[in-house]
This record gives C-alpha cells, sequence and structure tokens, in this order.
C-alpha cells in the first residue's frame, strides 16, 4: 500500500502507462496483422493504404514497422505490469529504455512517412502519440521517485 502522495502518484501513473501500452498493443496488432495479410486498414484518409504498401515500412525488407511496436508495447505492458506489484527501480530505467527508444523510432518513422512515402496513417500516428504521452509519464514517474 502506497505511503505518501508521491507513491500514490508513481502508482497511478503506472497504471496509465499500463492502460496506454494496451491501447498501443492493440493498435499495433491491428496494424501488424493487415501488413502480414496484406489486407486493407480502416482509416480516415487513404494514407494508411499508402503507408501499408510502401517498402519503406518493412524493415530490412521483411519486417513490418507495427511489428516493432508490438514488442515495444508489449515489453511497456508486461514491466508496468510487474511494476505494479514490485517497484524495482531496473524496471523504471527498462522502461524508459523502452519508451525512449519507442519515440526515437516514431520520429524516424513518421520523418519517412513524410518524406520517403508521401502519406501518413492515421494509426501509426496515434500510436506515436500514445508513444510520446507514456514516455513523458515514465520521465514523470521517474522524477517522483528520485524526489
Amino acid at each position: 500500500m502506497p505511503k505518501s502522495s508521491s507513491e500514490t502518484r508513481i502508482l497511478m501513473l503506472n497504471r496509465i502507462i499500463f492502460f496506454l501500452s494496451l491501447i498501443g498493443i492493440v493498435i499495433a496488432i491491428y496494424v501488424t496483422q493487415s501488413f502480414i495479410r496484406k489486407t486493407g486498414i480502416v482509416c480516415v484518409t487513404s494514407g494508411c493504404e499508402l503507408v501499408r504498401k510502401s517498402p519503406a515500412s518493412y524493415l530490412f525488407g521483411t519486417i513490418p514497422v507495427p511489428a516493432v511496436g508490438l514488442v515495444g508495447y508489449a515489453a511497456l505492458t508486461t514491466l508496468a505490469f510487474l511494476r505494479t506489484a514490485k517497484r524495482k527501480s531496473w524496471m523504471l530505467k527498462t522502461m524508459l529504455g523502452v519508451a525512449t527508444f519507442g519515440v526515437l523510432f516514431v520520429s524516424w518513422f513518421t520523418y519517412v512517412e513524410l518524406t520517403v512515402i508521401k502519406g501518413v496513417c492515421t494509426w501509426c500516428a496515434i500510436s506515436a502519440v500514445n508513444m510520446v504521452i507514456i514516455f513523458l509519464l515514465l520521465l514523470k514517474s521517474h522524477t517522483l521517485e528520485k524526489s
């Protein structure tokens, strides 16, 4: 049970991170399966299909970019879940590392969408914003733990 308001805020931030990571998993599964099956993505613009069909959306020519997000979100979800029971400093550091990579990755891919593919996938944009929010919440949690 939390002992201070700081610990209560850390716990609440962790729960929000867990929830946002679950949302990220759902988005990543939906988009990844459409890449693998080569089927259309429900989207508000034609950008999703443009991105899905582009060779630039596959790492090393074979790995769909959303699969990387799926792995990242799965790691964040697992660590956030475990961190609820036992707050270990390595868990927060690992989560920060995953989220930092995630923010750098979505920044790179957004750049690729805009400059190479010349289309933006709505689901990718939502996922990018989601990852940035998770990263910022983890920074706040880190600050609270240090105080």
